[in-house]
């Protein structure tokens, strides 16, 4: 059986390689940037840690010694108040506040254990049979043929891009700075507080260090030196920005191809879901690939699966979201 194409090595394309290869079905995964990699600290819900149980890295999660929250302080539409994961009869639903840096390496480092190839190189280009399918890459290391690649690439959406899949926009241009501060701060948190101008999440993600993130509309961008009034006193890392712009491909599925994660869909991070899209949706394609590989499932059904789970979900946290943003009176939602 040949190997399936990962491009990526992020959340999503750990979680499809993890998924394959459970099936023994061989991975190649396609990175182009060097792990560990810059990325803001990321607050993982409670409901990632079965996944993660089911891909097999769970012990790799409770090794990192992430700090342990039990809910969110929010102040969205009002006073903060804190919000509380829930409750069974083990106790308080608990979630992570992780490293993305190292939760991303750690997802890898699972699946370079487990039998994936990891190749150091940059996609050039997609390869097609002779019925027009979706049939490998081009790397700059040269072709690696696959019955089916997965793009995992992030929210450059590369594959989607190179088959002049349309990208659908759902809200006004959004951009999102976000950084780090270390020292003491006594704030409750992990804390989203809106204002008339956009939203601000801070979150202790290492004992005295703090993950920030700000999201405006363009015209409102922070400047490079911007920091949240409360953490004002601490000393401050560089920031950096990325565009959060809600998007999704207009087809992320087809004959030979899956898009995952921010590849496919792009919400901003008030959702909270971004990782666990990651995740669900690597596994979702992973499964998928498997049917079709090994049990014969016809290609186009997969395809069209694999399309109304992710756009049925990704239209659902959009009326969420539009719904929490008319509450706010934040970008023109009402």
């Amino acid at each position: 059986m040949r190997q399936v194409a990962i491009i990526g090595g992020g959340p999503s394309g750990a979680a499809a390689a993890l998924t394959l290869l459970d099936a023994q079905i061989p991975v190649t995964i396609i990175e182009q940037k060097p792990f560990p990699r810059y990325r803001p600290g990321e607050t993982l819900h409670p409901g990632i840690q079965p996944l993660l149980a089911r891909l097999g890295v769970v012990h790799r999660l409770e090794s990192a010694g992430y700090v342990r929250h039990v809910g969110v302080w929010s102040g969205w539409s009002g006073a903060m108040q804190f919000v509380p994961y829930g409750t069974d009869t083990n106790g308080p639903w608990r979630g992570y506040q992780a490293i993305r840096a190292d939760f991303d390496q750690r997802l890898l480092d699972s699946a370079r254990s487990r039998g994936a190839q990891i190749l150091a190189a940059k996609v050039t280009g997609v390869l097609f049979n002779s019925s027009d399918e979706v049939a490998g890459v081009m790397t700059s290391e040269g072709p690696v043929a696959a019955p089916c690649v997965i793009d995992c690439s992030g929210s450059a959406h590369m594959l989607a891009r190179r088959l002049r899949i349309p990208i659908v926009r759902y809200s006004p241009p959004l951009v999102a700075r976000f950084g780090y501060a270390t020292g003491c701060c006594e704030d409750p948190s992990p804390s989203i507080r809106a204002d008339h101008e956009g939203w601000t999440w801070i979150a202790e993600v290492e004992p005295n260090r703090f993950q920030w993130t700000r999201v405006t509309e363009v015209h409102n961008r922070p400047g490079r030196t911007w920091i949240p009034d409360d953490l004002r006193d601490l000393q401050a890392e560089p920031s950096r920005s990325a565009d959060v712009t809600w998007r999704m491909a207009q087809t992320v599925a087809g004959s030979g191809y899956f898009l995952t994660g921010d590849a496919a869909a792009v919400l901003d991070p008030s959702s909270s879901h971004g990782v666990l899209r990651a995740i669900m949706s690597g596994m979702m394609a992973g499964h998928l690939v498997i049917r079709r590989l090994c049990d014969g499932a016809d290609a186009q059904l997969c395809a069209l699966t694999y399309q109304n789970w992710l756009s049925s979900w990704f239209h659902h946290d959009v009326k969420e979201m539009s719904h929490a943003y008319c509450a706010a009176n934040l970008f023109d939602f009402c």
